[in-house]
């Protein structure tokens, strides 16, 4: 590979690179090389051995910090070629093959988000620790559809653009503990919940809930601990002061969601207009990046 470990000589540019540190490039490397073992049951170099492909990538070092910059830099597979020196169609393969690493790499240090729960005891084990859980939604642009009955099913009003949108539960310590699969971006915020968590069992009964104003309605729909809503204001009956007070509190209270998409999204495949319309894997983006999001937390 063209780019290598030796080019990132200060800590700026191992993070321009990579999103984080080279101490924490290092520690997720720990668990990166068991991954791609327990996948293709051999390392990179014995793979190599009697092989007459030429290989880009020469070990697993090159492949993680490969993985890495495809999600950093978020360019498209031509020119990220032309960083790596390698053609596209080889940019896209190796990608597909460190996203596959990097995911079980997460999922080995236990930094990847829970993606589904398949029952009501299954959510209340995996929450047990956590007495306070904030929703949000979180949108990302894409390329609009030639077909004009597909591209209705995208446009979201909230954002005046077509997008495919995620459901994020966080806690106050900004870890992603809860991301969905995408939807197209018509679908409303509280239809989300409602399609991720029916209505008819007893989700949130033991935890507190905090969300915004796209989830009105909660509390009357779902038996929750405690449900932390701001106040809505209307055109004839606005809000008093002490409600405005109450709202801006609220929000510090909540912001850590915030926080928690703003941290998946330093990687720019997750800010940039997406341009496929593979969404099997902008899912699997999605999911790696909050892994990544919450191994920088964690170390």
């Amino acid at each position: 590979m063209k780019l290598k470990e030796s080019d990132l000589t200060t800590d700026r540019l191992w993070r321009a690179t990579t999103g984080m540190s080279k101490e924490k490039f290092y520690a997720l490397f720990k668990f990166f090389k068991p991954a791609y073992l327990s996948i293709h049951f051999k390392t990179l170099e014995d793979r190599k051995v009697g092989s007459s492909i030429g290989y880009c990538i020469q070990d697993e070092k090159e492949l993680l910090l490969f993985s890495l910059l495809s999600l950093k830099s978020g360019c498209n597979y031509d020119l990220l070629g032309v960083f790596t020196g390698m053609s596209a169609s080889n940019a896209k393969r190796n990608q597909t093959i460190g996203l596959e690493v990097l995911q079980k790499s997460l999922e080995m240090c236990g930094c990847m988000p829970k993606r589904k729960f398949l029952n009501v005891e299954e959510f209340t084990e995996f929450f047990k620790d956590c007495d306070e859980l904030i929703f949000d939604a979180t949108e990302h642009r894409i390329q609009r559809f030639n077909d004009y009955e597909l591209q209705k099913d995208y446009y979201s009003g909230k954002t005046k653009a077509h997008t495919v949108k995620a459901m994020n539960i966080s806690t106050k310590l900004k870890s992603i503990k809860y991301l969905s699969h995408c939807y197209a971006g018509k679908i409303h915020d509280y239809a989300l919940l409602k399609e991720e968590f029916p209505q008819e069992f007893k989700w949130f009964e033991n935890v507190n809930i905090r969300v915004d104003l796209g989830y009105l309605g909660i509390a009357k729909d779902y038996l929750c601990k405690n449900v932390f809503i701001p106040h809505k204001k209307s055109k004839n009956k606005p809000l008093t002061e002490e409600q405005k007070d109450e709202n801006q509190l609220l929000a510090s209270e909540r912001v850590a969601v915030e926080h928690s998409i703003g941290g998946m999204k330093r990687y720019r495949c997750l800010v940039n207009k997406l341009r496929l319309h593979d969404f099997v894997l902008y899912d699997v983006l999605l999911g790696v990046c909050a892994g990544l999001w919450n191994f920088y937390l964690a170390n």
